[in-house]
């Protein structure tokens, strides 16, 4: 499955400004419509967060956990993952569960019944 990411500073300015906010104790969750078929996704880590090792492992970790998702993910939002000092010592099975959590917070996700 294909993910598809925002890299351009209008983009991540459009969802940081237009763009609702959920929020956990590792990660802050900003999403918008895009008008798309699909979502995009950007990450934001602070160097304030670690070294670059650090904190490509982080983007690497929700980067998996976004695509486990994906499936059940609504299409046509722009999400932006903002990693938090917490994250640094994040295991995939709970970066999975935080960002289940989140879109379900932000009734972004398709429930199952």
């Amino acid at each position: 499955m294909t993910l598809y990411r925002l890299k351009k500073n209008w983009d991540f300015r459009r969802v940081y400004r237009h763009g609702r906010t959920v929020v956990t104790r590792n990660i802050v969750l900003y999403y918008c419509p895009n008008g798309l078929i699909y979502n995009r996704i950007g990450f934001a880590v602070s160097k304030k967060v670690g070294k670059s090792v650090v904190r490509n492992k982080i983007k690497r970790v929700y980067r998996e956990a976004i695509k486990m998702l994906e499936g059940k993910l609504r299409q046509g939002y722009d999400m932006v993952i903002i990693a938090r000092k917490p994250a640094v010592d994040i295991e995939f099975n709970r970066a999975q569960k935080e960002l289940y959590y989140l879109c379900r917070k932000g009734k972004i996700i398709i429930l199952e019944e």
